[in-house]
């Protein structure tokens, strides 16, 4: 009885499929698993942006206590926003990527101010997406969504209620 097998020198077409098959399903895991992990990452670093200018906002209030009680407009409109510049210098040399997308807006009782940031651009910041409809913006925003409650973030100045991903800005209240 001759043996076959012991001649064979290479894999054949079937062995070959399969591991093509195989390898594809598994990069394709990859790819659904890495793009969650990126608009997860996105979502920490816009909360954890809006705790660092949060705390940098108290700071800088404790040293400007008497020019900001009289700053607040009555109206609604953002001329009372205090430069993010002046808050960024009480963060001890942490940058803040797109700074130009977050504000330190007046509540309207001059009670309380928020630091807002522009999500997809209607917002009177510049926005970090300039589409509002992409796939990363809008996977981003549910992100931020499932997060606004135990983050803090606010949808409107008005209404407290938790960021529901519908906006295009959040904010979180510094008081």
């Amino acid at each position: 009885m001759r043996k076959f097998a012991s001649n064979r020198k290479g894999f054949t077409l079937v062995e070959l499929l399969i591991v093509i098959v195989v390898i594809g399903i598994l990069s394709a895991m990859m790819m659904l698993s890495s793009s969650e992990a990126v608009s997860s990452a996105k979502a920490t670093a816009i909360v954890s942006d809006l705790r660092s200018l949060k705390t940098a906002a108290l700071a800088y209030f404790a040293d400007h206590a008497d020019e900001w009680m009289t700053s607040a407009p009555k109206d609604k409109s953002d001329a009372g926003a205090i430069p993010i510049d002046d808050i960024l210098q009480y963060l001890n040399g942490k940058d803040i990527p797109n700074k130009k997308a977050y504000k330190l807006i007046p509540s309207d009782k001059k009670d309380a101010w928020f630091v807002e940031i522009s999500i997809s651009g209607t917002s009177n910041s510049i926005p970090l997406y300039s589409n509002e409809n992409s796939s990363e913006c809008l996977a981003v925003k549910k992100k931020l969504a499932g997060r606004a409650k135990s983050a803090g973030l606010l949808k409107e100045r008005n209404n407290p209620a938790p960021y529901d991903g519908k906006y295009d800005y959040i904010l979180m209240l510094v008081q």
